[in-house]
């Protein structure tokens, strides 16, 4: 069966087929040689267990995010799809709506993030797994650690919120635009404390809702990016 005939088969058109086989591909790579455990077993041989061992690992998992979840899909866009990453959320958008969304959200967030925080199993995850201290150490660490990390919130917000979101919504309506990356993003969320994982659903929806009222993953971006440091922060 040629490319042709499964497109006729399953009744999809050519952007379809694309993304389903393109996100179903990325999707496994980002669990498995993406992960920060594929650089534990295959580089970190040796290396003593301590803060700068941390950083390194989600050095690693925060760059690949970006590879597999933004510079990969671009090139899927525009070279395969022949359209502009543009279409797809690379974009300011509707500027206004989401200026007052990001300005409500950035007051709101410090005291639930900071709620969350006093969870005993949310902030023992963080000290444990994530080089908390060292970030918190210095405000120059602490930037550059926000650095480090907004690569990876760059390729998660394009990849669900705009190579997925804006391309399924295009097809089978805005619901499932912004239900399906929901529904990923919070498995992919499985391993954290539970409390994330719900978080993650409920702000998926509505990150999902900003990037389609404005067409930009710029102001999910933003919010995601903001949460992020924020439970750095009251992590420490």
């Amino acid at each position: 069966m040629n490319i042709r005939q499964l497109i006729s088969f399953f009744k999809l058109n050519k952007t379809e087929l694309v993304l389903w086989v393109s996100i179903g591909v990325l999707l496994v790579l980002k669990i498995y040689q993406g992960d920060r455990m594929y650089w534990v077993e295959h580089f970190a041989e040796g290396l003593p267990l301590n803060d700068d061992y941390k950083w390194s690992m989600w050095l690693y998992h925060h760059f690949s995010t970006f590879i597999l979840f933004a510079v990969i899909p671009s090139l899927i866009i525009i070279f395969v799809l022949k359209e502009k990453v543009g279409e797809y959320g690379l974009k300011l958008g509707d500027w206004k709506f989401g200026l007052w969304a990001t300005a409500i959200s950035f007051i709101i967030m410090p005291y639930l993030v900071y709620r969350s925080s006093l969870n005993p199993e949310h902030f023992e995850f963080y000290h444990e797994n994530f080089p908390v201290a060292l970030a918190n150490s210095s405000l120059t660490m602490f930037a550059l650690w926000g650095l480090s990390y907004l690569p990876h919130y760059i390729g998660w917000e394009f990849f669900f919120r705009g190579y997925m979101l804006q391309g399924f919504g295009r097809k089978y309506g805005w619901i499932a635009g912004i239900m399906i990356p929901t529904i990923l993003t919070t498995l992919m969320h499985i391993g954290k404390p539970q409390g994330e994982t719900w978080g993650a659903l409920f702000g998926g929806v509505y990150m999902g809702y900003l990037a389609y009222r404005t067409r930009s993953i710029i102001w999910p971006l933003l919010f995601h990016f903001y949460l992020g440091m924020l439970n750095t922060f009251f992590c420490r």
